[in-house]
């Protein structure tokens, strides 16, 4: 008995003490290398562009100075810029079964208004390391014809 209680404390502590960030990309780089913080009237800004290692939470502002309204959701993804350009960050399908309001779609930003929302690295289930990174939101029109549009915002950790 003290011998499986013993083999289990072992590999309790082997898995807590190996377990490395979760901060994986995939290997060809992001199709769409050139987005900017603001299109079409759409504009996106950080407010702040650099963050410490620990527990990052990104405050943004998103802003609609465009004659239409655009559907978005709370969903957005992370690049990490490399030699070759930018490579999105994988991540679990379990973010989307742990909070199902994680998606593209369930908010209206509305012609000439704009909002306030913050997004949580740790709700993707990775930690970052030291580097260069962009944060990537699409909105989709909500008039015909409909089309999609993503914004990028650079930022640092550190």
């Amino acid at each position: 008995m003290k011998k499986i209680l013993c083999l289990v404390f072992l590999l309790a502590m082997m898995t807590a003490c190996g377990r490395e960030p979760l901060m994986k990309t995939l290997a060809d780089p992001s199709p769409d290398q050139l987005l900017h913080s603001s299109e079409a009237g759409l504009s996106m800004h950080l407010e702040k562009a650099r963050y410490q290692k620990s527990s990052i939470v990104i405050g943004m502002e998103l802003e609609n100075d465009s004659g239409q309204d655009f559907g978005y959701g709370d969903y957005v993804y992370i690049e990490l810029k490399q030699q070759d350009g930018w490579h999105l960050l994988t991540h679990s399908d379990a973010v989307f079964i742990n909070n199902p309001d994680f998606n593209d779609f369930g908010h209206v930003l509305q012609a000439g208004t704009k909002t306030e929302m913050e997004f949580s690295i740790e709700g993707l289930g990775i930690e970052l390391a030291p580097g260069e990174y962009r944060i990537v939101k699409t909105f989709l029109s909500q008039d015909v014809p409909y089309f999609e549009i993503s914004l990028a915002s650079p930022f640092r950790v550190e």
